[in-house]
């Protein structure tokens, strides 16, 4: 299956994350030499939600949210990408019509990998409705990518590796990928690893767990901790580290993914009450859980990475100087870390170009899903086609 449409030069990737703060909106050049993927920015835009639209996500979180609630904010978010898409375009200074596809991941809601929906199957919720997306910007969208994989008995997720090894492997040097979002994530890359041998997983927290007890400290003045600042003026308190550290998703083995279920405000709450009983001021509470979130990143990649290598950082996180030191101090055999910045790829939006990646494959017809990450049974189409355009085909008939 590939759409025909192949004359059209730009591909959007539109991304809302675990954090929930906004929308990632890239404009992106896709092409293929070979087996070679060449996959560079053109314009990159951040669209930060209101406070009301941040609001009704983060409500949507919880188990009181209704259903028509629901349907209404998947509508609305709907409304918002399509927003972000035409405030990209416009600055970009590009026409619709130049656009061949646009790659949606939507807003997650929930995900349960296999074996934590009590069922042994699993389940994934993102929402952002695709022909809202489409009747407003007049684009065709690829959407739902986890549900696939999912289906065949794989976690959904992370599913960014297949984007990382088509763009940071390489064959003289040992490499990890890592995305510091809301949740963090890592792509194993030996140089020796072929394009089905890649590991990548969710390593556990990440900014989220930071944000929310940002939140919780300054009682909802401040919702992130800028530059480190307040855990830079605290200290590790040892006992309550190594106690957080016995979070049984640590010790899991991949494949294995993970989101708001496990670290979202049920969890950041435990651990500002923790905190309380021990004692900790905000700035103590932050120190200790930036030191949470970067030694369980550490630890999480060392038993699957070949020595000396090299890491390659994006997300959030990277701006936060505080965890990076303590990613960089429990990281052996590291010979230093670089911005994925310094390989085209700006930081914050490389999810968002790689759900571009994702629809442009999808319109190949080449399957994104990557089997030793995820546990999928086999390679898989990932993706819904939600058509735009009067008279789009797709081959084996029209739609």
């Amino acid at each position: 299956m590939k759409c025909v449409d192949t004359e059209r030069r730009y591909v959007i990737g539109l991304m809302s994350g675990t954090s929930g703060d906004g929308i990632d909106a890239a404009l992106v050049r896709i092409g293929r030499v070979g087996d070679h993927l060449t996959v560079s920015l053109e314009k990159a835009l951040y669209e930060p939600y209101q406070t009301a639209e941040r609001a009704r996500i983060f409500a949507a979180f919880s188990s009181g949210f209704s259903a028509a609630q629901m349907g209404a904010l998947n509508r609305d978010l709907g409304f918002w990408f399509a927003r972000a898409v035409h405030h990209l375009l416009e600055e970009a200074g590009v026409a619709p019509d130049a656009v061949q596809v646009i790659g949606c991941h939507g807003q997650t809601i929930v995900h349960c990998p296999p074996g934590q929906s009590g069922d042994g199957s699993g389940f994934s919720i993102q929402i952002g409705d695709p022909a809202v997306i489409a009747g407003h910007t007049g684009i065709d969208v690829v959407s739902h990518f986890r549900a696939n994989d999912m289906a065949l008995g794989g976690q959904g997720a992370p599913m960014i590796p297949y984007f990382d090894y088509a763009l940071f492997h390489s064959q003289t040097e040992n490499r990890v990928i890592l995305n510091i979002g809301g949740i963090a994530n890592v792509t194993i890359l030996n140089r020796e690893m072929g394009p089905l041998e890649i590991l990548g997983f969710d390593t556990g927290p990440g900014n989220m767990v930071l944000d929310g007890l940002t939140e919780l400290a300054t009682q909802g003045r401040l919702h992130y901790d800028r530059d480190g600042e307040l855990a830079r003026s605290g200290h590790v308190q040892a006992d309550l580290l190594q106690q957080w550290l016995r979070h049984p998703y640590f010790d899991r083995h991949p494949p294995k993914s993970c989101g708001r279920e496990q670290f979202g405000q049920s969890y950041c709450a435990q651990l500002f009450r923790d905190a309380r009983l021990h004692g900790l001021s905000n700035a103590d509470l932050l120190r200790t859980a930036t030191e949470l979130v970067g030694v369980s990143i550490a630890r999480a990649i060392q038993p699957y990475v070949r020595s000396p290598w090299a890491l390659i950082v994006s997300g959030g996180g990277i701006h936060n100087p505080v965890l990076m030191e303590v990613v960089e101090k429990y990281s052996h055999s590291m010979h230093g870390w670089e911005s994925t910045e310094a390989f085209g790829v700006p930081g914050d939006f490389k999810e968002a170009m790689g759900f571009a990646l994702f629809a442009w494959e999808f319109c190949q017809g080449v399957p994104t899903n990557v089997p030793c990450v995820t546990g999928a049974r086999r390679l898989t189409m990932q993706g819904s086609w939600t058509p735009a355009r009067t008279g789009t085909r797709l081959y084996g008939g029209a739609v």
